[in-house]
Order: structure tokens, then sequence, then C-alpha cells
């Protein structure tokens, strides 16, 4: 059986995948020092204000990371076509198609990026017990994420799958110290 990340295409693969992957390690770098403090906690307002900056961010950085090298292509094209006027091609149909697709992928990966970092903060809100533990739930989120994705591509699910988790506690580490949100 194909895995949900086989099934999408390259392109739609690394949009959502970077965008889950990406909430996740923003919501442990904001949140993390809310959820390891002593007494603090974490409630909805923070995890949807966290989520929304994740989403924000993501749309922005994948909106013109995919429009740059669709333009790219483009001019590529153009000088093995060796078309006279650079420009051409992402002047017309084929600038416009690069415009609207750059723009559905980036849409596509900020709400992988919301929906990323929002589950594991709701996870934490709604789990009663210390914040510690919503930090290790969301790390072992991104482990399986990790193991699933190596399946999609037939890698080492344990390495990826620690890979993850350790890029995961280095964030976590990153924002208790930074103590963004605490």
């Amino acid at each position: 059986m194909k895995s949900w990340v086989r099934r999408a295409g390259p392109r739609a693969r690394l949009d959502i995948v970077a965008g889950v992957v990406d909430g996740i390690l923003t919501a442990l770098t904001l949140a993390a020092s809310k959820l390891l403090s002593p007494g603090a906690s974490l409630d909805v307002g923070v995890a949807l204000r966290v989520s929304i900056a994740a989403g924000a961010t993501t749309v922005f950085v994948f909106f013109f990371a995919h429009y740059a090298e669709s333009r790219a292509r483009l001019i590529r094209a153009e000088r093995q076509l060796n078309v006279l006027r650079h420009g051409r091609l992402a002047a017309g149909d084929l600038g416009g198609r690069a415009f609207r697709e750059s723009l559905g992928g980036a849409a596509v990966a900020g709400f992988c990026s919301a929906a990323g970092a929002l589950f594991p903060l709701l996870l934490a809100f709604a789990l009663p017990s210390p914040g510690w533990f919503g930090c290790g739930a969301t790390i072992v989120i991104l482990g399986a994420l990790g193991a699933g994705l190596a399946q999609s591509f037939d890698g080492s699910r344990t390495i990826w799958a620690a890979t993850l988790m350790a890029i995961g506690v280095i964030f976590t580490f990153l924002g208790a110290t930074l103590k963004i949100t605490g």
C-alpha cells in the first residue's frame, strides 16, 4: 500500500512535509519555555497565535521560493530555445501559471505549517499533565512523521525518526533557552 506521502506529487510532497515539520519546530521553539516552566500553562490563545505566525511565515517563504524556481526554469528554457528577448516566457501564460502554482503550493505549505504548529500545542493544552509531556508527545509525533517520510522513499525509518526527534529536542532546548513566550 502506498503511503499518503508517496501518492502526493513531488512538489506537493515538499509543501506538505516541509510545512508540517516547519510548523512543529516553530511550535516547539516558540512555546517550549511556556510548556517547560513550572506553574506556567499554555492556553488556546497562545496556541492559535503560534499557529498563525507559523503558517503566515511559511506562506511567504514558500511562495517566493517556488516562484523564483519557476521563473529560473522559464529563463533556462528561453536560453535553450534561443529566444532573442528575455522574459517573454515569464510575461506570458507560462509566467501566470508559474505564479498560480507558486501561490497554490505556498497555501498548502502554510496550511500544513499552521496545522503542524496547532496540533501539538492543542495536544499539550488538552493533556492534564506536566508541560514537558506535551513537548515529549510533540517530539514523538516528529519521529512518526520521519518514519512515514522514510517509508515513502525507502529510507531508513529508524534513522529518519531518530533524526527528526533529535532536531525536535534541539529546537525545544533552543525555545526553552530563548524564552520567547514565557
